[in-house]
């Protein structure tokens, strides 16, 4: 019976995946992530809908950690909204060794990737202190000026202070 269910949830899931109705792929993203299907998710992350792979990355970051490990090799996928979803995945949930890795994505020529490598990076300082030792002087005036740019003023007292 147990095998039933699941696989009429799967049929769910699948169908409204299928639907061009954006609403009925973002319930089957809060069906995937009710039944701890990760995997389905981290497929979902290569969506071309923008609002379904917003919804998706911040589904993933549910996971803890243990999402880690399958988020990081995204940051080398081809295409820069997987790369951006990822970085925004790490710099929610990221540990101290991610900070190098999502720092090489500050002069990105893709603005959204810069974007939110750049919240990535000051998020990762802002939980683990000791990174700004890995920062150069150019590094803290990139990141200032992203942060200006994008309009990210709630954590530009991170940089200032590491500045000071």
């Amino acid at each position: 019976m147990a095998k039933a269910q699941k696989s009429s949830g799967e049929d769910i899931v699948k169908k409204l995946l299928a639907s061009k109705n954006i609403l009925d792929r973002l319930d089957a993203v809060d069906i995937l992530v009710k039944e701890k299907n990760k995997e389905k998710l981290l497929e979902l992350i290569h969506s071309e809908s923008w609002h379904l792979r917003d919804k998706v990355k911040r589904a993933l970051c549910t996971f803890g950690k243990s999402v880690l490990e399958d988020v990081r090799p995204l940051l080398d996928e081809r295409f820069w909204y997987v790369r951006a979803a990822a970085i925004y995945i790490i710099g929610e949930i990221g540990e101290a060794e991610d900070f190098d890795r999502i720092k090489s994505f500050i002069n990105s020529k893709n603005r959204t990737v810069r974007q939110e490598a750049t919240v990535a990076t000051v998020k990762l300082l802002k939980k683990y202190p000791s990174l700004k030792d890995k920062l150069t002087q150019d590094d803290l005036v990139l990141l200032e000026n992203n942060l200006k740019e994008f309009k990210e003023f709630d954590l530009l007292d991170v940089i200032l202070k590491i500045g000071e």
